[in-house]
């Protein structure tokens, strides 16, 4: 009897392995080496690149006009909370009211959007139903330029998928349309109070606020805050704009709703009494790598020093910036392909592309391309990683064009850093890194925009 028992143990143990075997060979992978030069999507993308025909026109019977709206996108009842990569519990207070700010610019007739959510990207469930609603203003797809603060303490539940409820909680299709119904308001807002305006490119190095989540060499780094003023003739003034730090100063076991360190610096801004500032709008820069400088502060009291010692960086040279109100104006979206997804184990093997897409659905990426006169602002698909734009500004002002790229432009594919830390053990260079080996690709891509 014994033997038997044994016997069919021992079968059942072998039954369990082989399936495992079997399991693991159909759900993993190995990954691949191909150059991304050979590959059939690099010549899909970058066919599509040639297509793209930015607007060189200088009418200067055409006077640029712009305004601009914020609504609230706080929910009115409980909510989960997106960030930190798990799926955590529903908020318990408001420490910081969440909202979509919108801004928009016109010339020769064209009109542009640039959108910031106080969230931890900008969901592309809202983007895809914004995209449907839009046309009633006269806007396609395109015209809206896409950003968010990337606080992790933002309100989730609009992403689908066990990766969107990892990211982002329970779906709740009530949150995802007040989002689209508040976003259309704030686009038509604007809209219905364009004024003539103008426009300028700043920026200002402040290291003192940012550090390496995977190495020492702070040289490397994106260090700038990269900013736009628009000047109605009202008098009334914007400014927008974006900082490399993840917006984590907040505790990830805090319930709290809240704009972290953008908040502050955007509240800071529209408050000091020396440079009148109507609206200030934070757009996450090249985040993936970068991280807020340790200071030894938690919560508030961390978010408050990083976010008021930004604005007072800013406050100090923003009079004096330059202003045009004549420029050309083209906006654009460079659909990217980039072969199979590579959520890797190891550092060889990968997540099967069809188990990835069963994980999360909406991996269909592009780049974001805003054009006003010499200023180029690049929305990417992903955690975009400073660490690419000192050669990426070399290209830009040798094209005499003053770059900007930030992230989460409605498109999100895991987090991009160079090349060089492909093999790292860290997770945003294996579990988060879902494009795999392609730093070398986006950044080839960029430089062939700017070139454009």
């Amino acid at each position: 009897m014994l033997k038997k028992l044994i016997k069919l143990l021992f079968r059942f143990l072998i039954t369990i392995a082989f399936l495992v075997i079997l399991v693991a060979l159909v759900l993993f992978t190995t990954t691949s080496d191909e150059p991304y030069q050979q590959s059939e999507y690099y010549k899909e993308t970058i066919s599509q690149l040639s297509q793209i025909q930015f607007d060189t026109t200088k009418n200067m019977n055409t006077i640029l006009r712009a305004a601009w709206s914020r609504k609230n996108i706080t929910p009115q009842i409980l909510a989960p909370l997106a960030g930190y990569g798990i799926a955590r519990g529903k908020t318990q207070y408001v420490q910081d009211s969440l909202f979509v700010s919108a801004v928009m610019v016109e010339s020769n007739s064209k009109q542009a959007v640039i959108l910031s959510y106080d969230l931890l990207i900008a969901p592309p469930l809202v983007v895809n139903r914004l995209a449907e609603e839009i046309a009633q203003l006269g806007l396609k797809r395109e015209d809206i330029f896409f950003s968010a603060t990337h606080t992790h303490h933002g309100v989730g539940g609009w992403a689908k998928g066990v990766a969107g409820w990892l990211m982002a909680g329970e779906y709740d299709a009530q949150i995802t349309e007040n989002i689209v119904k508040q976003t259309f308001l704030a686009i038509q807002e604007a809209q219905k109070n364009l004024l003539p305006a103008s426009i300028g490119f700043g920026k200002v190095d402040v290291p003192e606020f940012v550090k390496s989540r995977l190495h020492e060499h702070q040289e490397r780094l994106d260090t700038w805050v990269r900013y736009l003023k628009i000047q109605q003739t009202s008098g009334k003034t914007a400014c927008l704009f974006s900082y490399s730090a993840h917006a984590t100063c907040t505790d990830g076991l805090l319930e709290v709703f809240s704009r972290d360190y953008a908040g502050v610096a955007v509240d800071s801004l529209e408050k000091n009494t020396h440079t009148p500032i109507d609206l200030a709008v934070f757009s996450a820069g090249m985040v993936a790598s970068h991280t807020p400088m340790d200071f030894g502060l938690h919560n508030q009291a961390w978010s408050a020093k990083i976010g008021k010692g930004l604005a007072e960086k800013l406050l100090n040279q923003f009079d004096s910036i330059p202003l045009k109100n004549t420029l050309p104006l083209s906006t654009h979206l460079l659909p990217v392909a980039f072969g199979t997804t590579n959520l890797r184990v190891s550092n060889n093997i990968k997540l099967a592309d069809w188990a990835f897409k069963l994980l999360y659905p909406e991996y269909d990426i592009y780049i974001s391309i805003l054009q006003i006169g010499d200023i180029l602002w690049l929305g990417m698909p992903c955690d975009f990683s400073g660490e690419f734009m000192p050669i990426l500004e070399k290209v830009a002002l040798e094209k005499h064009r003053k770059l900007i790229i930030t992230s989460f432009n409605g498109s999100y594919m895991g987090y991009l850093t160079p090349d060089q830390y492909y093999t790292l053990p860290h997770y945003e260079t294996r579990e988060m890194n879902w494009l795999g080996k392609k730093g070398s690709y986006f950044t080839e891509l960029i430089e062939q925009i700017i070139a454009q």
